[in-house]
């Protein structure tokens, strides 16, 4: 796809939008020579009237906003066959830097230079769309941790996030799980499981991405079970997260599938799905969804 004028849908209320403000978002797309039909920031009320609305353009459209932001849009657009690119504004970001995007200049110097539309795989957990994993246990706990204790001080943070996650993993190291792919059942005591549209890759480095996927069109699942026991293996585990290598922990188990039941000891759990937290009863059904998502990913022409 030539590079042409894109239709930009901004979530107004997400926290990086909030930081930068409106004027420097608006001038950064400015400064990136990307052509533009129409900018609009939107309150989160707005979000899916303007996605109805911009589905029905032949212009291309980008969608700013979180992980979170962007699996509800790809949930609306994916229905109605739109493909949309991303800008990201979130905390973490992971289709981002799936994409090769670490930073919103980025982001908007590759799109300004043309786009091609693909399709990617995503996931679904209870009838919940995810384009990068949903997770019980460690993950959304952490996440609503972090919610409560929210600072601007992001070198605050940081420590004390570590240690509620190394004192949860050392709660809840013996929470009975079991994750059922096809005919078998495979029983773990586990404080924290997630399940991935796709595998992780192996990283080394930490200046790379802990948790970039190679392939968005691989096909399959990835179940990832820690079931570190004593405090020494927590900290070692967490250590790779921060630093990379985590997927070599002796104390991690990666299984792969198209579908997956995922039992707990409750009724509900707690579910981080794209980084959103939500209560879904038990057992979770899990399946993929091959190459649901139309996506547009940014040219890489010098």
């Amino acid at each position: 796809m030539a590079a042409t004028a894109y239709n930009i849908l901004i979530n107004g209320k997400a926290g990086t939008v909030l930081n930068l403000g409106h004027d420097s978002i608006t001038a950064a797309i400015e400064a990136s020579g990307m052509a533009v039909n129409e900018l609009m920031f939107a309150e989160p009320a707005e979000m899916e009237a303007a996605l109805d609305r911009f589905a029905q353009s032949p212009n291309p459209l980008l969608v700013g906003g979180g992980d979170g932001t962007l699996r509800s849009c790809a949930d609306t657009l994916s229905r109605k066959n739109k493909a949309f690119g991303i800008l990201p504004f979130g905390t973490m970001n992971l289709l981002a830097h799936d994409l090769g995007m670490n930073t919103l200049d980025e982001a908007l110097k590759a799109y300004a230079k043309g786009a091609t539309q693909t399709r990617i795989d995503a996931g679904e957990v209870n009838g919940e769309l995810f384009l990068c994993c949903a997770s019980v246990g460690v993950m959304p706990e952490a996440s609503v941790f972090r919610e409560q204790h929210r600072t601007n001080n992001f070198l605050l943070m940081v420590p004390y996030l570590f240690w509620f996650v190394a004192d949860y993993l050392e709660r809840r190291k013996n929470a009975r799980v079991g994750l059922q792919i096809g005919k078998r059942l495979h029983r773990f005591r586990s404080p924290a499981v997630v399940i991935s549209a796709n595998r992780y890759a192996d990283t080394t480095r930490i200046d790379e991405s802990n948790f970039k996927r190679n392939d968005l069109q691989g096909g399959e699942l990835a179940a990832y079970i820690a079931s570190t026991k004593t405090r020494v293996s927590h900290l070692r585990f967490l250590t790779r997260l921060l630093v990379g290598n985590w997927k070599s922990d002796p104390d991690l188990t990666e299984l792969t599938g198209t579908q997956m039941t995922l039992w707990t000891r409750h009724r509900k759990e707690k579910v981080s799905v794209d980084g959103e937290v939500t209560d879904l009863k038990t057992p979770l059904e899990i399946k993929l969804k091959p190459r649901y998502v139309p996506l547009l990913t940014p040219s890489r022409e010098a």
